[in-house]
């Protein structure tokens, strides 16, 4: 199996130098939809529900003396397996633009962490572990296929009173399949109003 060390030196072979605070949060996010995805771990390692949100204990006592890293010569990136790559590179893309504080804010909504963490205050230490069975079963719930997103988002459009016709369904269905990035979207829509204003 694939070790966090593994993990850790492909996300900085991908994406490059980063702070250890969004390394933290983005082996956590590998875990996470690895988990939704397939029904099995990426690493076998424990996450736990620390005060800035998921951490790695064993990646922490590695870089506990940085603020960023730049490689990982404990882990080596070949030898993630081919779904572990297809989730590393997806959570790269969809994740590794956002900052380490964005990051860890996202995780503090997200239920795996709150739940772990129950009563606790939000300043308060903590080395409870994040259940793998929670992260699977909240991930598996954020992901649709893109016919089913598509049809939620219209039935939720109508109860607004807004239709959204067959030409506005099958963009939304290339923003679903990855093909067009939702910013994109926007933005041809944006130019198609100028034009008609």
């Amino acid at each position: 199996m694939t070790s966090v060390h593994d993990v850790a030196a492909a996300l900085l072979r991908e994406i490059g130098e980063m702070t250890t605070m969004k390394l933290q949060k983005l082996a956590y996010y590998c875990q996470s939809w690895h988990l939704a995805r397939h029904r099995s771990p990426m690493f076998d390692e424990e996450i736990q529900a620390w005060r800035q949100g998921p951490v790695v204990p064993l990646l922490w006592r590695e870089h506990r003396s940085q603020r960023k890293v730049h490689e990982w010569p404990l882990g080596d990136p070949e030898n993630l397996g081919p779904t572990e790559r297809e989730t590393l590179d997806w959570v790269a893309r969809n994740y590794g633009h956002f900052s380490a504080e964005r990051l860890s804010r996202m995780t503090h909504r997200e239920l795996p962490w709150r739940l772990a963490r129950g009563v606790l205050p939000d300043e308060a230490g903590s080395e409870n572990p994040i259940q793998q069975s929670v992260m699977a079963a909240y991930f598996a719930r954020q992901q649709a296929e893109p016919d089913t997103a598509v049809s939620q988002v219209a039935a939720s459009a109508a109860l607004e009173g807004i239709e959204l016709d067959d030409e506005w369904q099958a963009e939304l269905r290339e923003v679903a399949d990855g093909n067009v990035s939702a910013d994109d979207l926007v933005a041809a829509e944006i130019a198609r109003a100028k034009r008609r204003a």
